[in-house]
């Protein structure tokens, strides 16, 4: 089958190409599934340029929707045929505090799929049944590829907040988790601001048009005062991962308000630390996805409560891979999708 894959060094620039690869082979516990499409996460980006951890040689992609070919012999509740998508923590130990809670990706052993194990940027994949779930035929498949980064932002917002309409919610960064997490924060009524620097006007124009309150290319102390009345935010969320929006993001938090990192950031950051106790503020750092947050987005966009569509702004086939990855390295849409089949 056609797959692309890392070899070499991890910390390689580069050495990302497509490949011919044996068809995987499901056990006796796991799914081999058909991929129909494959998000490019910013992840993907920082494998291709050897500045993220990866395992080569593996299959990239962590973010896709397909359908069951074959089913390993102890399966029962999948068979061939169901669409789905999976959860990413394709290998666990299964008996520490984290895996027992539900709490998988922080398992010390987790290796997950498009970085740990092979991953959905091919034609197939398997994965252990324990991570699939079902998604209904009214929900394309394109769209069903955005429930990994739905489930991150859904994780993020609602498993450490107890957001109400009342709240005011501001996001920085306006790429796909940013714009999935004003959708998740629009859904129950919230007033939601998502903020990006002047490069993202397009994205903030989508997020505008798909019912985002108000879209900022500066985040200026003015435009906050305005917006809450000079008390601050209730809850922000910092999706970009960079320096500068984070320190402007925790100055944008009301007093006993909630700040959640969310972006991946350099080890090391400086922040006005003494905002904790001048202001009383929380901060929490979220990674990942839960078992519910899965079944959450695909409720959520089964029934039509948010809008994802528009977050969709490229499709390549396999052979294509590195027009898409350049797209996204450069900024040009929100959510490009690898589609195997696509020629």
């Amino acid at each position: 089958m056609k797959a692309l894959m890392k070899t070499g060094s991890w910390q390689d620039y580069g050495n990302v190409r497509l490949c011919e690869a044996e068809r995987p082979i499901p056990e006796a516990d796991e799914v081999l599934i058909r991929v129909k499409a494959a998000g490019i996460c910013g992840t993907d980006i920082k494998i291709w340029h050897g500045a993220a951890w990866s395992n080569p040689p593996v299959i990239l992609g962590h973010e896709y929707a397909g359908v069951i070919e074959e089913t390993g012999q102890n399966v029962k509740e999948l068979l061939p045929g169901d669409r789905v998508v999976s959860e990413t923590a394709q290998s666990v130990c299964g008996v520490c505090e984290y895996c027992k809670t539900g709490r998988e990706l922080m398992c010390d052993e987790r290796l997950s799929i498009g970085y740990g194990v092979d991953g959905a940027m091919a034609e197939y994949i398997k994965v252990r049944r324990g991570i699939v779930h079902k998604i209904p035929d009214t929900l394309s498949f394109d769209k069903a590829a955005l429930c990994e980064p739905f489930a991150v932002a859904l994780h993020a917002l609602f498993d450490h907040t107890d957001l109400t309409a009342a709240d005011k919610v501001l996001i920085m960064g306006p790429g796909a988790i940013g714009q999935l997490a004003a959708q998740a924060a629009k859904s129950v009524g919230a007033m939601t601001v998502l903020a990006g620097i002047p490069r993202d006007r397009e994205r903030l124009e989508a997020a505008k048009k798909a019912g985002v309150d108000i879209t900022l290319t500066d985040l200026s102390e003015e435009a906050v005062e305005k917006i809450t009345g000079k008390k601050g935010f209730d809850v922000v969320l910092d999706c970009s991962g960079a320096g500068p929006a984070i320190r402007q993001a925790m100055k944008s938090v009301k007093k006993t308000g909630t700040f959640i990192q969310v972006g991946l950031t350099k080890p090391e950051l400086t922040i006005d630390y003494s905002l904790l106790t001048g202001r009383e503020i929380r901060i929490i750092g979220t990674f990942g996805h839960r078992w519910h947050n899965w079944e959450t987005a695909i409720e959520l966009m089964s029934a039509g409560k948010v809008n994802v569509e528009h977050l969709i702004t490229g499709k390549y086939g396999l052979k294509d891979w590195e027009k898409g990855f350049t797209d996204m390295q450069e900024g040009r849409g929100i959510k490009i999708l690898i589609c195997p089949e696509e020629k």
